[in-house]
């Protein structure tokens, strides 16, 4: 039972939890600012906020009739009656209740502006298929875009230094649009069975054709981000490492088109995919901003 609610909470998806609190927190170090514990707290309490999304996720979309047996093969616990509906969701919920009782201890120590931001978190992770299910109307990859690219970034800054730092957000943008990318992803994979679902994503709402274009764009806007931070000097030289990744975007583009002209091969493995490039575009980009401390 430990295994099949271990495979429940998605540990595949922690990373991307995971890099905006470790590049928020790479950026305090840059400016002196180094608190172990506290890193630890953060980056625990942003998986387990990854962790409670999940179980929600899952949750909401059996319960309006999204997930099937044949639409849902990475999470299948309430699909296969493995997991009750009422279980997870209380165990979604426990999550969030951890997540809020580190987020006190921090706002103690920082003060009220964690508060705002781990609440929106809180809302933004149980509302994206419960509550205001705003997946279902095509806000999911917009709003992810802030909950896991700003938010996360200068929530971590801010929990390091306990100040306002508008440069937190600046260097979020990267990994923004990445996260976002994984979404949409998700959302492109699952374009007939969203559509038979009566739901709205924003895959959806574009239809293929345009769609397939915005995932281009979102894995694109990630790089022109990062070199006009470099340009402009917002970011150090040593943040371009994640430009050796460049041969994997065309690999992205390549396999996207492949998919949109109905090779269900590469469909399936489109969310993977994405997924694996944000990891790998953040851990070099944390990986250059640590290097610059060294320098």
């Amino acid at each position: 039972m430990l295994k099949t609610w271990f495979l429940a909470l998605r540990p595949w998806s922690f990373t991307a939890a995971a890099v905006p609190v470790a590049l928020g927190t790479a950026l305090a170090w840059n400016e002196g600012y180094f608190h172990p514990w506290l890193f630890f707290l953060a980056l625990i309490g942003g998986i387990a906020m990854q962790a409670g999304t999940n179980l929600i996720n899952t949750y909401g979309d059996y319960m309006s009739g999204v997930d099937t047996v044949e639409s849902n093969k990475t999470s299948p616990q309430l699909v296969l009656h493995i997991i009750e509906p009422e279980q997870m969701k209380r165990v979604g919920i426990a999550f969030f209740v951890f997540v809020f009782l580190i987020g006190m201890y921090l706002v103690y120590l920082r003060g009220w502006p964690l508060l705002l931001v781990g609440i929106l978190g809180i809302i933004g992770g149980y509302g994206y298929t419960a509550g205001i299910s705003y997946k279902y109307k095509g806000l999911g990859t917009i709003l992810v875009f802030f909950l896991m690219g700003p938010m996360m970034v200068w929530g971590a800054y801010f929990v390091q230094t306990g100040i306002h730092s508008w440069l937190a957000v600046w260097i979020s943008l990267p990994v923004g649009f990445l996260v976002s990318g994984i979404l949409h992803a998700n959302d492109l994979r699952d374009l007939e069975h969203d559509h038979k679902a009566g739901i709205k994503t924003l895959a959806l709402i574009l239809g293929r054709e345009l769609s397939i274009p915005v995932y281009y764009a979102l894995n694109i806007g990630a790089y022109v981000a990062l070199l006009l931070l470099i340009i402009y000097k917002v970011l150090p030289l040593m943040a371009m490492l994640p430009l050796l990744l460049l041969p994997q975007v065309w690999q992205i583009i390549m396999n996207t088109r492949e998919a949109a002209q109905g090779n269900l091969e590469k469909l399936n493995v489109l969310e993977a995919g994405a997924a694996q490039f944000h990891f790998k575009f953040g851990l070099l980009f944390v990986a250059g901003m640590l290097i610059n401390l060294a320098l």
